[in-house]
């Protein structure tokens, strides 16, 4: 079949983003030791955190011997640290020093990472995106910033959402073919990535609510073939999903739902979290970086932390020793960022909610259904636990990093019915994102 010249530009753009974002992602890497802007990881050779949990692994352990709460971060699933425990071994076996293994293991959440991207760009397909839809879906969830930190974030965050991703996928598939082989697939994806964080169950209702929707729709001819799949998949999903967290409370007492409390408390009434909007920087503000405030909107939190972490780019220049034209520029960069971020983010969510409410862009009723209960169980539990667990860590967006591809799906989906003033704002704003991301994050290699 010949292909257009569209079709050929389309392609040759997808491809340049493509690499554009494994360039990012391996630069970041490069310059970003593992102990470098990290969640709960420490590092190798300490007594606690998630680093000394893959040593814990690395050392002979096949489960854990002690109450996991004496060792702060010992109480996640076990996946990750297992498979990195694992790739240290294989290195060392090759002639690789054991402190390079450890420093390698990045490479693993670089490749989860892209994993992650191959499946949101398998997801856009699935909507048959194409044309400068597909290349902005694409571009929004190739080069966003929060998919760079954490290809070089050695916890089990990644690896979790690879995951709830690949989980969306093969939900959308099951749907159209609930054979034996998606339905096994979805019950590996779901419990491997609760055994790789159990918030990875986050997706659990939505492919619920599509098994229990396509059996509705079968009828009593089909009631028996269904309940024998799902029977398969409770007896795959639940064992690897829960073996852990039943296995600690009941050998040590630990409640399934354990996490303990880490970081700063958030001094704040509910109140000041929503409409507490200062914004004096473009990163997250803390008196103990020597910021006039604490910030703590949840909103805001949202948007930082998934394009910054909760780390002071141009703070870190300075500290560096560029601390002038260096530091300027970087906070110069970062506002630019921050900025054409919240555009994008302001711009998805308008138009995750166009696409949803309506069918004039997704017919299928099951399938709205299906994203809507992902995004909005998703964004609830996400402040719900900022509510609950008052913390500066607990504002990390990185929780729900997989709502990145879905709203970069919305995006390529409207952009198919909308104007083309808006088609021009959108296109142009995403071009000002993807080369500030670029800008910020190779210049942070002098931080």
């Amino acid at each position: 079949m010949k292909i257009s010249k569209d079709e050929k530009i389309t392609k040759i753009c997808t491809i340049a983003v493509g690499v554009l974002a494994a360039m990012l992602r391996l630069f970041y890497i490069y310059y970003t030791p593992v102990w470098r802007r990290q969640h709960d990881v420490i590092d190798f050779g300490a007594d606690e955190g998630q680093a000394p949990f893959i040593e814990y692994f690395h050392q002979g352990h096949l489960l854990l011997d002690f109450d996991p709460r004496e060792k702060w971060g010992f109480f996640q699933p076990p996946l990750h640290h297992m498979l990195a425990a694992l790739w240290i071994h294989i290195q060392e076996f090759i002639g690789i020093s054991y402190n390079a293994a450890c420093e390698h293991v990045q490479v693993l959440t670089l490749i989860y990472s892209l994993i992650t991207l191959y499946f949101a760009y398998l997801i856009f397909k699935y909507f048959k995106l194409k044309g400068l839809s597909l290349l902005v879906a694409f571009t929004i969830a190739a080069v966003h910033p929060g998919f760079i930190l954490m290809a070089g974030s050695i916890n089990n965050d990644m690896l979790a959402i690879m995951l709830t991703v690949m989980t969306m996928y093969f939900g959308l598939r099951w749907k159209d073919e609930p054979s034996w082989k998606y339905t096994i697939i979805l019950a590996l994806t779901i419990g491997l990535g609760m055994m790789a964080k159990l918030s990875a169950a986050l997706v659990a209702p939505a492919v619920a609510l599509i098994f229990i929707i396509k059996m509705i729709q079968g009828g009593t001819d089909s009631f028996v073939q269904y309940m024998k799949k799902f029977v398969v998949f409770g007896l795959i999903c639940f064992p690897l999903a829960l073996w852990s967290p039943v296995r600690n409370h009941i050998k040590f007492g630990v409640p399934v739902n354990y996490s303990p409390e880490v970081g700063e408390e958030i001094k704040a009434s509910l109140v000041a979290c929503i409409f507490d909007i200062r914004c004096s920087i473009p990163y997250v503000s803390r008196i103990r970086n020597g910021d006039p405030y604490d910030e703590f909107n949840v909103f805001l939190a949202m948007m930082k932390t998934s394009l910054f972490g909760d780390e002071n780019f141009s703070l870190a220049l300075a500290e560096a020793g560029h601390s002038g034209t260096g530091a300027t520029l970087m906070t110069g960069l970062g506002w630019l960022l921050l900025i054409s971020g919240a555009v994008l983010a302001v711009l998805c969510l308008y138009f995750t909610v166009r696409v949803l409410i309506t069918d004039r862009i997704i017919t299928s009723k099951e399938i709205r259904a299906f994203i809507a209960v992902i995004y909005v169980v998703s964004l609830l539990m996400y402040i719900s636990f900022i509510i609950k667990a008052p913390y500066y860590s607990s504002m990390d967006f990185r929780y729900v990093m997989y709502l990145i591809p879905i709203e970069a799906l919305m995006a390529g989906l409207y952009l198919t019915n909308c104007g083309l003033m808006l088609k021009r704002i959108l296109f142009i704003d995403t071009i000002i994102f993807t080369a500030s991301t670029a800008a910020v994050y190779i210049m942070l290699y002098w931080g």
